[in-house]
């Protein structure tokens, strides 16, 4: 509390110090101390050279400190002058992404997230989003192998990361789904007239029974043409 204190006091002594700024800024972000950040970004971006990097990573971290407190408006005004700045810096496409996928417009969250990725393809949480997102568009191979690529990104990177279990249980997540779509589909070809089955329903012995060779079945049909392939080989 005291280096915070004292870093913010010399920033009012000497407003725009790219030092002072530099290492308020990284701690208050270590610390997710978002209402701090974002005073911190709006008290000091007026002080900041103009059309500099310093002001492009100012409003990267007034962008992600409105984000994280669900004020949308500012974030993207932020965040869109950060890029505006520097685009080449991937992190703020990451937030940008964000803050169009909170503000519902999915495919420019998508290519915000793909700018990251490509920027910076072992950064873990932009895979992470673009899988979320392609998930909410149908895109249920895309999603699931964007998923597994920030999964596998983090376990290599940190093994105790708290973003692990997170990634896991979004995996867990399309699995089932997948599961449940299937089952649906051997259901609705089964019963056409029934309703729709519910996640956790369970039917009769002799409909489950039916139902499950109508699922081997379609499996069969999924992997035949491999199979024959391989075969004429």
């Amino acid at each position: 509390m005291l280096q915070k204190q004292t870093l913010f006091e010399g920033l009012r002594a000497l407003p725009g110090d790219e030092s002072l700024f530099r290492t308020l800024g990284a701690l208050l972000d270590s610390q997710a101390d978002w209402p701090e950040l974002r005073r911190l970004a709006l008290e000091q971006l007026p002080h900041l050279p103009r059309g500099s990097r310093l002001e492009a990573q100012g409003a990267y971290l007034g962008g992600k400190a409105c984000l994280e407190l669900g004020d949308l408006r500012q974030a993207l005004s932020l965040i869109t002058r950060a890029l505006r700045l520097q685009d080449d810096f991937a992190y703020s496409h990451h937030i940008h992404g964000r803050v169009l996928a909170r503000m519902g417009r999915r495919a420019e969250a998508i290519r915000a997230q793909e700018r990251c990725a490509a920027l910076a393809p072992g950064f873990p949480w932009c895979w992470f989003e673009i899988g979320q997102l392609q998930l909410e568009s149908d895109q249920m191979a895309a999603g699931r192998q964007a998923l597994q690529r920030a999964l596998q990104l983090a376990e290599v990177q940190d093994s105790g990361a708290s973003s692990l279990g997170l990634f896991r249980r979004a995996l867990d997540g399309v699995e089932d789904r997948a599961r449940l779509e299937e089952r649906r589909a051997a259901a609705r070809h089964l019963w056409p007239d029934r309703p729709e089955l519910a996640p956790q329903e369970r039917l009769r012995v002799i409909d489950e029974l039916a139902l499950s060779v109508e699922q081997f079945s379609r499996f069969l049909g999924r992997i035949a043409p491999e199979g024959e392939e391989h075969d004429d080989g």
